[in-house]
């Protein structure tokens, strides 16, 4: 377990090691819980005044992106995916008063933003600091980063459709893209239901209460509508290219059968020729006739020179 605590002061966050070293006065406090463990829990209890079920909700579920307003504090729940696996990582934020507390496991990539806030904000810090300008702009990083690897698959996915368009004997381009798609529908589950969250947050009249909110928010709404544009539009994209790959396949195995199907249309009357003098009866006269075998080749000949003719009258090849 890691706990970093944080106070505004001075246009920029200070870091401390213990509540009792906090100044009074402070006007913004952040608390940052890396894992926690039952004496978290007692801290949440004793110095937040946090509900009991909320505390279990942020230690113990992994939930959908959500926003709860309990009066006495407010509780949002953001999710980010791994960049490896995809899997959702979630961080659990809660606004009381003055202060920010953020609740995320340990060794999660998802540390990477609230990381780079506090590095931003103890670089200096805006003046109207509130927690709920805190939680906006961690919302914003985390929306920054879906724009990133949203923007990157979909530069895979017309990186594989112009491959496609030119060789489509690449078999290995399908399995490419058939993992693409599980990424996108992996992808999709978070993001649609964080973009819900974001239109929740744009309606709430107590979370978004001063014209710089309804920007900021609209703001965050504008990326979130691209990247579900974005996603859409590729598994259209994925969609369209398995099509094309399984039709151009039917194709060519179309054409292979009907090649297949002219190769043993051709010979099987000359199969029933060899088949008539294979015979080992007794009397045959035409196997003591002195031509009586070239002749054959030139009849077996022939008929190969009509069925080819006529296969080509008719277009099938």
């Amino acid at each position: 377990m890691a706990l970093s605590i944080l106070y505004h002061d001075d246009n920029k966050l200070k870091r401390v090691n213990t509540i009792d070293d906090l100044p009074k006065d402070a006007p913004f406090i952040w608390f940052d819980f890396e894992g926690a463990n039952e004496e978290e829990s007692e801290l949440f209890k004793q110095h937040f005044d946090i509900n009991g079920l909320t505390i279990e909700d942020v230690i113990h579920s992994n939930s959908r992106p959500k926003y709860k307003n309990y009066n006495a504090y407010e509780y949002l729940v953001f999710q980010k995916f791994e960049r490896d696996t995809y899997e959702a990582e979630t961080i659990n934020v809660l606004l009381k008063d003055n202060v920010f507390i953020t609740y995320h496991d340990e060794d999660i990539e998802a540390t990477d933003e609230i990381d780079a806030l506090a590095k931003e904000l103890e670089e200096e810090a805006p003046s109207n600091l509130t927690p709920k300008v805190a939680a906006m702009m961690l919302l914003d990083k985390i929306v920054d980063f879906y724009t990133e690897t949203v923007e990157s698959i979909e530069e895979k996915v017309l990186s594989f459709e112009k491959r496609h368009s030119t060789d489509k004997k690449q078999h290995y381009i399908m399995d490419d893209i058939f993992d693409l798609r599980a990424k996108l529908i992996r992808i999709k589950g978070i993001i649609v239901p964080m973009s819900e969250l974001v239109d929740e947050l744009e309606r709430d009249q107590h979370m978004i209460e001063t014209e710089h909110d309804h920007h900021y928010i609209h703001h965050i709404q504008d990326h979130m509508i691209k990247q579900k544009n974005i996603i859409n539009n590729s598994q259209e994209l994925t969609d369209e290219i398995r099509n094309n790959y399984e039709s151009y396949n039917n194709y060519r195995m179309n054409r292979v059968m009907q090649m297949l199907t002219l190769v043993s249309t051709v010979f099987l009357p000359l199969t029933l020729i060899a088949g008539i003098y294979g015979m080992n009866f007794e009397y045959m006269p035409e196997l003591k006739w002195k031509y009586g075998y070239f002749t054959v080749l030139i009849v077996m000949a022939l008929l190969l020179v009509v069925s080819m003719v006529y296969f080509k009258k008719k277009k099938w090849y």
